[in-house]
């Protein structure tokens, strides 16, 4: 039985990548990590942890400290880097540091899979995307963006931060039906289908 530990610190994330794992191993374990301390707590415990998903992005971590660390304390056990940030540089850089694959979180289920089970063989997982390609993606996100306004880019905000409808209405002092409306129009805006690619975008921006 394949075991599986996702390190990500939005649990919306965390969600998807289980749902996703569990429908394509149904055989297998998944385990959750938010933080670096929560993920070396979980290898500690499961040394025999087939693959771990990380997002670089994460508390107790600073940039590719957190893969460093997992990579130095159990070095048999595979990272593939899941992260929001696609360039070609922190594929270069994660695999530098030992990651033995890199896939971007706005992957398709498929192609994320694919990575998975690359690394799961025995092999490695690496994105081939044109630097003018991924520039050309920031700026069409980046005009998107513009389009929101800046309660919008608030919800947008809160939303990157794993809050739900009722948590983003206490904290903008606003009611429910209010922030879906929200919800809805950021969906619209950023021509995205579920609060899940919201937050993946929410991240890619760093607003955490």
């Amino acid at each position: 039985m394949t075991q599986f530990l996702i390190v990500d610190d939005h649990p919306m994330v965390r969600a998807a990548l289980e749902t996703t794992l569990q429908r394509a191993y149904p055989d297998g374990s998944v385990h959750q990590a938010g933080s670096l301390a929560e993920a070396e707590a979980a290898l500690a415990i499961r040394p025999e942890t087939g693959i771990v998903l990380l997002d670089l992005n994460i508390p107790g971590a600073d940039g590719l400290s957190g893969l460093n660390a997992l990579r130095a304390g159990h070095p048999r056990v595979p990272v593939l880097v899941v992260s929001g940030f696609d360039g070609q540089r922190y594929q270069a850089e994660a695999r530098a540091a030992g990651a033995a694959g890199f896939v971007s979180k706005a992957a398709e289920p498929d192609e994320m899979l694919k990575a998975i089970a690359a690394v799961l063989a025995g092999d490695s997982y690496w994105q081939t995307q044109e630097e003018g390609a991924a520039d050309g993606e920031e700026a069409g996100l980046s005009d998107k963006l513009a389009t929101l306004t800046p309660q919008q880019m608030r919800v947008l905000e809160l939303l990157g931060q794993g809050m739900l409808n009722k948590q983003i209405a206490h904290e903008l002092d606003i009611v429910e039906s209010t922030v879906k409306a929200h919800v809805s129009a950021i969906l619209r805006k950023l021509n995205v289908y579920s609060r899940t690619q919201a937050v993946l975008l929410a991240q890619k921006l760093r607003f955490d």
